[in-house]
């Protein structure tokens, strides 16, 4: 080969592995831009048209949230509200969430990743659907951790590419956690007053003078008797502080022709009144709240056309007669 044909050689193999490279550069920059842009790209200018979404974990029934005015309810509990937290948090996780690998596109693979669609329990992907106004359903699986840090592994459904999104979308497990939980939120510090009234007619009355006087007195205590501790009754009330109920039905449900077990008149320093019931039913203490009035907004959540359910732990707690608080001897 002359020395012309050599240098014209060198050329055309510059010229290639030049052409290569800037082939390679450009796929990659392609595909840099699009594992960091939204999950939801196309869908980001209407994900606020949200007005339906079902979940699905593998083996369960889909719990179905529905939009109701400017809230959301559970349609398959009567339209009880839904936990907005969690809502608000599943909603802001997809609209965030960003695409950080493309993983594999082999539906083999699917499986070991959370992914499947059909399969063992550990292999299926939890099911999430979206139904919006005006616009098309969109069905989205969810997979595993992702085991690289943070994130997780996703796909859409009718797609074999997964992909690891920087996102963790944490969907609770079973209908009860998705339901707005709350019954009461009464700080500690504003009651002054308890009364409860047993079915057989005895009572107990827990009270304070003021708000300096932390624990609360037991006005039944005769003058020989104690406490098992000086904040013994104090139980009693803080429920109130912070209570979530086991279930919840229409109050139509709830057969109030019997006695109740309990009944109760929680009393403030600012004249807050709440009035309830505890009745026994499918063997379960179901509350009802008769009557309240002077709480701030989200102290009681409860409505009175509802029956609440509260578990067994909360009922002993609550409904301490005064052997059970005074100090044995």
């Amino acid at each position: 080969m002359g020395r012309k044909g050599l240098i014209a050689l060198i050329v055309i193999v510059l010229l290639c592995v030049l052409g290569y490279l800037g082939l390679q550069q450009h796929q990659q920059q392609s595909i840099a831009q699009i594992e960091s842009a939204p999950w939801l790209a196309a869908e980001q200018s209407y994900l606020g048209s949200l007005q339906a979404l079902e979940i699905e974990h593998p083996g369960q029934s889909a719990v179905r949230i529905e939009r109701r005015g400017d809230g959301w309810v559970v349609p398959a509990k009567a339209d009880y509200p839904a936990a907005p937290q969690v809502l608000a948090d599943l909603l802001r996780g997809l609209r965030e969430a960003r695409t950080v690998e493309a993983k594999t596109a082999n539906a083999q693979w699917h499986g070991r990743l959370g992914l499947a669609e059909e399969g063992a329990e550990g292999e299926q992907a939890l099911r999430l659907k979206l139904q919006f106004d005006g616009h098309p359903e969109l069905s989205l699986r969810l997979g595993n951790p992702s085991s690289q840090g943070s994130g997780q592994l996703v796909r859409r459904a009718g797609e074999n590419q997964v992909w690891r999104i920087d996102q963790q979308l944490d969907l609770p497990d079973g209908q009860l956690q998705w339901l707005d939980r709350r019954v009461t939120a009464i700080p500690y510090a504003s009651v002054q007053r308890l009364e409860l009234k047993y079915a057989d007619g005895q009572t107990l009355t827990l009270s304070r003078p003021d708000e300096q006087q932390y624990n609360f007195a037991v006005e039944q205590m005769k003058p020989e008797q104690k406490l098992s501790y000086e904040g013994a009754a104090n139980g009693m009330v803080t429920l109130f502080s912070s209570l979530l109920f086991a279930d919840v039905v229409p109050l139509a449900q709830l057969d109030r022709a019997q006695v109740p077990e309990l009944t109760l008149q929680l009393s403030g320093f600012a004249e807050q009144s709440l009035r309830a019931a505890l009745y026994r039913q499918d063997e379960r203490h179901w509350l009802i709240i008769e009557q309240q009035q002077g709480f701030a907004d989200g102290q009681v959540s409860a409505r009175n056309d509802w029956a609440y359910a509260l578990d067994e732990e909360q009922f002993k707690r609550l409904a301490k007669r005064l052997d059970d608080l005074l100090a044995k001897s």
